[in-house]
């Protein structure tokens, strides 16, 4: 990942000259490098693989449920009975809450 990014970074300085000497129509290309390095960046500090290996999944609104309902991650202890199910908690002990548009990535 390291080598990639490195490779947008010397080319984001081109276009960062370019555009100081008043070559505007690298505004868009400078934008859409800033992107791409943002998603590079983060796959590397969560040390996700080849995106083929994942899965993305945008969560879909909650029909009839208005618009403040939420998705929650639940831990099923091995049993199908919801009773014996807890509820995900981050590290600090927050709950964590998924909304409609959200999306989670998971390894195939």
């Amino acid at each position: 990942m390291e080598y990639a990014i490195k490779i947008l970074e010397k080319e984001r300085e081109l276009i960062v000259t370019a555009l100081k000497n008043g070559e505007n129509e690298h505004l868009t290309a400078l934008k859409e490098l800033d992107k791409a390095l943002d998603w590079l960046r983060l796959l590397k500090e969560k040390q996700l693989g080849a995106a083929k290996k994942y899965n993305v999944e945008t969560l879909p609104f909650i029909e009839g449920r208005g618009g403040f309902s939420s998705y929650r991650i639940a831990i099923d202890n091995e049993t199908d009975d919801i009773k014996f199910w807890n509820e995900y908690k981050k590290m600090d002990g927050s709950h964590l809450l998924l909304f409609p548009g959200d999306c989670i990535f998971n390894e195939r």
